[in-house]
């Protein structure tokens, strides 16, 4: 008998780290943070609970004019914003959309979405999800035990 793995969950945020983030939504907000730009934008959520507005780097992935982000474990405020809150505004390379993301449900679409991601970012894709640059389509669907995939779309 196999033991399941343990699904990642992501650390607790400490003040400095919080307080890092701020020079890193400063460069990615004015396109100053080079390639990282590439893989990090800016989405500024509404609270669920306070309604004021709140800014924190992700990673994403862009696929044509739809714009994929991940989130492990579902307890990021970012995303839990989201769910109460869909409208968005994302920042991408010194640029701001207004978007409307909604959590992928589809398993088929968001298995297709971590392939993108595992060819497009290898080095993302092993790191957060675990997924070798060689990993199956069943090994990519074990993933979405713990990871939730959100679409971005034009609002």
């Amino acid at each position: 008998m196999t033991v399941p793995p343990t699904p990642v969950q992501p650390p607790k945020m400490n003040f400095l780290f919080k307080l890092s983030l701020k020079p890193q939504i400063f460069l990615l907000r004015r396109n100053m943070m080079g390639s990282a730009g590439n893989f990090l934008m800016v989405i500024t959520t509404t609270g669920r609970k306070s309604g004021k507005q709140f800014s924190t780097p992700i990673g994403y992935l862009r696929d044509g004019e739809t714009i994929y982000a991940f989130n492990l474990g579902g307890q990021s405020n970012w995303y839990k914003n989201l769910l109460v809150n869909p409208l968005v505004k994302l920042e991408i390379k010194g640029k701001a959309y207004a978007m409307r993301g909604e959590k992928i449900s589809d398993t088929a679409e968001a298995e297709r979405v971590l392939g993108l991601y595992q060819q497009q970012q290898a080095s993302t894709a092993q790191r957060f999800f675990g997924l070798a640059p060689d990993a199956t389509g069943a090994e990519r669907l074990k993933v979405l035990d713990h990871v939730t995939l959100i679409r971005f779309s034009p609002a």
